[in-house]
């Protein structure tokens, strides 16, 4: 799902995240039902108010060490984030 969201940010409504779950086999009433629940809500409040307070303006923003990076990241950095990291 996360994979076909990202792919086609223009179509987030109902209808197409109904198209969507139903072309992954998911059961579309608990579907429906979990991402109109409070405990969703409340995480999704949560994880905004974090990013935010870490200064989150923007998607996508990748945290390495001290530094965060944020939009694009350029192949040439995540490959040396990557020999940095191990």
């Amino acid at each position: 799902m996360h994979d076909a969201l990202f792919a086609d940010q223009g179509r987030l409504e109902d209808p197409h995240l109904w198209e969507r779950a139903r072309e992954l086999g998911l059961d579309l009433k608990r579907f429906d039902a979990d991402r109109r629940s409070d405990a969703v809500a409340e995480r999704v409040t949560n994880d905004f108010r974090s990013g935010v307070r870490a200064g989150v303006v923007t998607t996508p923003v990748l945290f390495a060490g001290d530094r965060h990076y944020a939009g694009r990241i350029e192949p040439a950095v995540l490959d040396q984030l990557g020999a940095w990291t191990g």
